[in-house]
Order: structure tokens, then C-alpha cells, then sequence
């Protein structure tokens, strides 16, 4: 039990640190400025995170395919850094897995590995456009959430890597969402509920401990519907995209949450 509620708190530090690393605009006094208290409402989600949520494919049709997607000639700057977790320890992975199956799921699902993590984090935008460029979808991701503030396109590339499994590119997206004062509350907790319903089973107590005060019972019906939607979206996106039904999520095998 012990260790079970200090992986929880670790997770729920572990996404307060990345939204550290989201770079932030500097602070206006211009009162226009989106605060909790006056969030858009619920049905302004697509306004929100960029995404038409009609008709994101046509809308968007360059947003089907991820930002990383040049030719895979460009040379990775950093080719001592493991892509799985392959032969890498349970106790030093930022996200704390407790067996290798639940290894498996996390390298399955966009998470980076704990050199990744560690290498990354720190890398310049430079080396990681390089990563990205060269195929790495772990340095797309986290180089396009350090730069949520400014670029209203990356809310957009990592909701539509969601439909392709990156669940890590939509638990980020939902952190900036939850603890950016340019955020939205709700919305960032309509997507965490979206990277439940898409197989992190662990998720769910992180965003108990991580979000900065709970939704009302008003907020919470209506986040949990655009929830919905919200997932509806994204086997819309994998359906046009492949032209057949996305595969079902598969469940984060949590051991602990299994006893």
C-alpha cells in the first residue's frame, strides 16, 4: 500500500515538473488574460485546444500526420540514448512501472524512458527538432509540449498523436491544460479522462492529486461528456487516416491496482 501511494505522489510530481518545463509567456497585466475563474466554457473546447472537433481531418489534413514526419535521412543527435526500456531498471523510470510488462505498455504508449527523460528535458530546441526530424516521437513529443504556450499548433499535434496511441502526448497536453494559467481546468480534465479511457489506469490518481482544486459537480458532467467526445474524435482521426476502426486501448497492467 505504502508503495503504491508513493508511486502515486511520484507521478503526480513527475507531471507538475513537466509543466514546469512548459515555457510560460511573460505575465500581463492586460485583464483579458484567461484565469480559472473566467475559463471558457466546456462547449469552447475546439476554441480551447485548437481542434475542430467536426471535422478535424479535413480542417486540418497536415495534422493527421505528426510534425516529424521528414525524410528519415537526418541523423539522430543522440544515439547512445536507449528508445526502450529494454534492459532498463523499474526503480530509476520516471513513470514507475512496477513490472516489465507495464514497461512494455509505457514504451507502447509515447513515454519516455528515463535517459530519454533525463536527456531530453535538458537538450536545446535545436537538438530536439534534430531527434524529431529523424523519426524520434519521444523528442516530437516533448518538444512540442515546452512549447505550448506560444505555439497554439502543438495543443493541436499532440491531441491528434492521441489517435495514434501516444497517450504520453495527451497526459501532456492535459498537465498544461491543468496547471497553466493559459489553460482551462476542465478541459485539462476532460483529457486525462480521455488517457483513462485509452488504457492508463494510473492517471486517475495523479490527476486527484495534481489538480490544483476539484471541478464541480456541474463541471465534472460536463467535462466527463466532452470526455466523450473528445475520444470520439480521436477514432475519427485513426479511422480516416487507416480506413478501419482503431484498435482496442489496452489496459496499463498497474499490479498494485490489480490487488
Amino acid at each position: 500500500m505504502k508503495e503504491s501511494i508513493h508511486k502515486g505522489f511520484a507521478l503526480a510530481a513527475l507531471f507538475a515538473l513537466a509543466a514546469s518545463c512548459m515555457r510560460e509567456p511573460p505575465v500581463s497585466n492586460d485583464k483579458s488574460t484567461t484565469h480559472p475563474e473566467n475559463e471558457p466554457p466546456s462547449n469552447d473546447i475546439a476554441s480551447a485546444l485548437h481542434v475542430p472537433f467536426t471535422s478535424a481531418i479535413s480542417v486540418l489534413p497536415d495534422s493527421r500526420i505528426p510534425r516529424a514526419q521528414a525524410p528519415l535521412t537526418i541523423k539522430n543527435p543522440f544515439p547512445e540514448i536507449p528508445r526502450s526500456r529494454e534492459n532498463l531498471d523499474l526503480e530509476s523510470d520516471p513513470f514507475g512501472p512496477t513490472s516489465q510488462a507495464e514497461q512494455r505498455w509505457l514504451d507502447a504508449h509515447g513515454f519516455p524512458n528515463a535517459r530519454q527523460w533525463e536527456t531530453y528535458t535538458l537538450a536545446s530546441d535545436y537538438l530536439l527538432e534534430q531527434a524529431a526530424n529523424s523519426g524520434d516521437g519521444v523528442a516530437r513529443t516533448m518538444l512540442d509540449a515546452r512549447h505550448l504556450s506560444e505555439d497554439p499548433e502543438a495543443k493541436t499535434r499532440l491531441f491528434v498523436a492521441g489517435s495514434e496511441g501516444n497517450i504520453f502526448a495527451l497526459s501532456s497536453l492535459a498537465t498544461y491544460m491543468t496547471g497553466s494559467k493559459n489553460g482551462n481546468l476542465q478541459v485539462g480534465y476532460s483529457l486525462s479522462r480521455v488517457a483513462e479511457m485509452r488504457g492508463d489506469s494510473r492517471i486517475a490518481m495523479a490527476r486527484d492529486i495534481g489538480m490544483p482544486r476539484k471541478l464541480d459537480d456541474i463541471e465534472k458532467i460536463q467535462a466527463e461528456a466532452d470526455a466523450i467526445r473528445m475520444n470520439n474524435q480521436l477514432d475519427q482521426m485513426y479511422r480516416e487516416k487507416h480506413g478501419v476502426a482503431p484498435p482496442p486501448p489496452v489496459r496499463r497492467p498497474v499490479i498494485e491496482l490489480e490487488n
